[in-house]
């Protein structure tokens, strides 16, 4: 390895990073240059995020020239979490293709660029609808970029779990992808809690693989022609998820909701579980913008109000058929027909729904104290919840979930009252376990915990 920089007086994070990526060049250098993927840069929001890498790298001597001015043998991956990200993306890879040395890194590597999209904060930020239909957006206007830019973009799908962080059901998950954001090639994360059903022995794990790969080359090779009646379907969907981003952003923005949030719902326990890689909060955290995104929604699970899979969705719906009545009405049942991406958002919806409890969710917000926030945000609750599953008979028509989803069905029925039993002696367990002194607390500790984990497993999944 050529001689590197040498720093000094470097804070500890800073000399640890630092550190890493020397380390990372040295086995790229001695060992196997096999042993490294890319490089995904979490919260993108900027080209000199990027660029920020490309130097740490030349500092970690991953440039094919010593003088680090050549090619970059470390590919690296931006990850685009929220809203706003998602929209900006475009812009910043347009921008980062303009530059000599990122654009002869990339044809040096693999001669395509790989870019990350995030389904859980884009959820956090904006609500199921929003989420999905600015994730789609994203994708088409990327594809686009890397078209007239000469560099092929295809996309790493962080998803996975639950519904509110892209956890359908794969088939359906890659035929709502837009038209040309895959061609034979896609990544997906797979969630720890669903591994074990998917993948824990060889014929179930061949049958995923199977599904998987099917799904993906039928995306591939479906005709353009069949793609073309989606571009009507724009504007109305535009529509639906800006009304469904303001209905839960009223909800998200609601003084009290943090309070609520916190009380309402087993959050603050959930760290004692000692699962995952990060903590459920970053340090000193305030307000809902310092929750990290799978809590938001693991929490919102165990209380059953189930918020990120389906708030603000009834909302959207209602408003867009008082704007345009019969027609507005027609046009979502043929959207449901035709769009993949629409049916998906509805489906899931409507499954979502089977599995919010008000009765579990009522005795949750007892445990908030304050009426004055308990009383609105509750009842606002109450009110979308009963709007949306109008709204989606109204669509769907008023079959029961039996005839739609019978596989589905047959679990929920099985599970649905042994869920509500659980959840209500939840509900007093984390009550006691919050009265309790610390000397106290250890002998409902491990019921509180049994009980969370009784609830994923019911659901199949976590957060």
């Amino acid at each position: 390895m050529s001689e590197l920089p040498q720093f000094h007086s470097l804070d500890e994070t800073s000399a640890s990073t630092l550190g890493l990526f020397r380390l990372i060049g040295e086995t790229w250098e001695k060992l196997d240059r096999e042993a490294f993927g890319y490089f995904i840069l979490s919260m993108t929001q900027s080209v000199n995020d990027i660029l920020g890498i490309y130097l740490l790298a030349k500092f970690g001597g991953l440039f094919a020239d010593k003088e680090g001015v050549g090619t970059c043998n470390l590919p690296i991956m931006p990850l685009f979490e929220t809203i706003d990200d998602l929209q900006n993306a475009p812009d910043i890879m347009k921008e980062l293709f303009s530059i000599p040395l990122v654009r002869h890194s990339i044809m040096n590597q693999h001669g395509s660029q790989e870019v990350m999209i995030g389904y859980s904060d884009s959820n956090k930020d904006g609500g199921f609808f929003t989420s999905n239909w600015e994730l789609s957006k994203a994708q088409t206007r990327l594809t686009q970029t890397g078209e007239d830019c000469g560099v092929p973009i295809s996309f790493f799908h962080g998803r996975g779990g639950s519904v509110s962080r892209g956890g359908a059901p794969t088939g359906l998950a890659i035929a709502s992808q837009p038209a040309g954001s895959i061609n034979g090639r896609m990544r997906i994360t797979e969630q720890g809690e669903v591994v074990s059903s998917k993948y824990a022995n060889e014929g179930t794990a061949c049958y995923q693989m199977e599904l998987l790969a099917a799904s993906v080359f039928e995306h591939t090779l479906k005709p353009a022609e069949k793609d073309n009646r989606q571009a009507d379907y724009l504007e109305p969907m535009e529509a639906l998820s800006s009304l469904a981003y303001a209905a839960y952003r009223e909800l998200a923005e609601m003084d009290g909701l943090f309070d609520y949030y916190q009380a309402a719902s087993p959050v603050e326990e959930l760290t004692l579980l000692k699962i995952g890689s990060r903590p459920a909060r970053r340090f000193g955290a305030k307000s809902l913008n310092d929750l990290r995104a799978i809590p938001w929604v693991f929490a919102w699970t165990q209380n059953r109000h189930m918020v990120p899979g389906w708030y603000g969705v009834g909302t959207a719906f209602n408003s867009f058929l008082k704007i345009r009545g019969d027609d507005g009405l027609s046009l979502l049942k043929e959207m449901y027909q035709n769009s993949p991406l629409f049916k998906l958002i509805v489906d899931e919806v409507q499954k979502t729904l089977c599995f919010v409890d008000i009765y579990v969710a009522s005795e949750y917000s007892e445990l908030v104290e304050n009426e004055e926030i308990r009383k609105p945000i509750f009842d606002m609750f109450k009110k979308e919840y009963y709007l949306t599953m109008d709204m989606i008979k109204e669509i769907v028509g008023n079959d029961p979930i039996d005839e739609h989803f019978p596989v589905f069905a047959r679990r929920l029925h099985r599970r649905i009252n042994i869920l509500r039993r659980v959840g209500m002696e939840q509900v007093n367990l984390v009550n006691r376990f919050r009265c309790e002194q610390d000397g106290n607390q250890k002998e409902d500790l491990i019921p509180l915990l049994l009980s969370i984990n009784c609830i994923s497993a019911a659901l199949g999944w976590t957060g």
